[in-house]
């Protein structure tokens, strides 16, 4: 196995995104919380050694907007036009087209994913050839495996609770071990948001998992 590689699947943040927040945030805010979430998931992939980091990022026309404040070996790739399936399956064929193994893809919406969930998934991909990290919705707020599974990503409704079974079964089908990290809430509802907002509340902010800028979000909106 060769050098990993992590993968960040990211939106430039908008007005427009986080549209299931807007009972709670205004266009502004749901802009500056995702760029929030974006920035703390940056600096937890610049807590991992060794590994060589990359954001693929939509809209092709803005991600220059993400390159201020980007560690050192953290590259930016465009997302392919397609469902989100096709496109985790492009950027992890192109992190191991380029020679690196195992490839983790991760969200931007699991703000208090530690650091060492990041390190154990490459671990793990020692004896399993995919590694889930589920979250609570029933999707996935993680994927990595030792080559680009083509058939994980096809016949899938992305949408859905039934992200992670579905991925599950299909490793069964086509014969693959599949290991599973402790599962963890993403945010995407109002209830996902004040759940954080008293998580964060309890958390030291001195802890290296601390996600700066979404506990300052949280103190200065919530």
């Amino acid at each position: 196995m060769g050098k990993p590689a992590l993968v960040v699947m990211a939106r430039v943040p908008s007005a427009e995104g986080k549209s299931r927040l807007s009972e709670v945030l205004t266009p502004e805010q749901r802009e500056a919380l995702q760029w929030a979430f974006l920035q703390d998931t940056i600096e937890k992939v610049g807590q991992v050694g060794g590994i060589k980091g990359y954001i693929a990022a939509t809209p092709p026309d803005r991600i220059n907007e993400l390159r201020p404040g980007l560690g050192p070996g953290v590259d930016i790739i465009p997302q392919p036009n397609g469902d989100l399936g096709q496109r985790m399956l492009s950027a992890i064929s192109y992190a191991h087209g380029l020679g690196y193994s195992p490839v983790i893809l991760i969200g931007t919406d699991t703000p208090l994913l530690p650091a060492a969930y990041l390190t154990k998934a490459i671990s793990m991909l020692d004896e399993y050839q995919v590694v889930c990290g589920p979250a609570l919705d029933g999707g996935y707020y993680l994927i990595g495996m030792s080559h680009p599974w083509e058939g994980l990503f096809k016949d899938i409704n992305w949408g859905d609770s039934e992200v992670l079974q579905r991925t599950v079964t299909v490793c069964r089908h086509y014969k693959l071990t599949c290991g599973l990290l402790e599962p963890l809430p993403d945010v995407d509802r109002p209830s996902d948001l004040l759940d954080l907002a008293w998580k964060i509340k309890k958390m030291n902010p001195g802890h290296p998992d601390f996600p700066k800028r979404t506990g300052r979000f949280m103190m200065d909106t919530l």
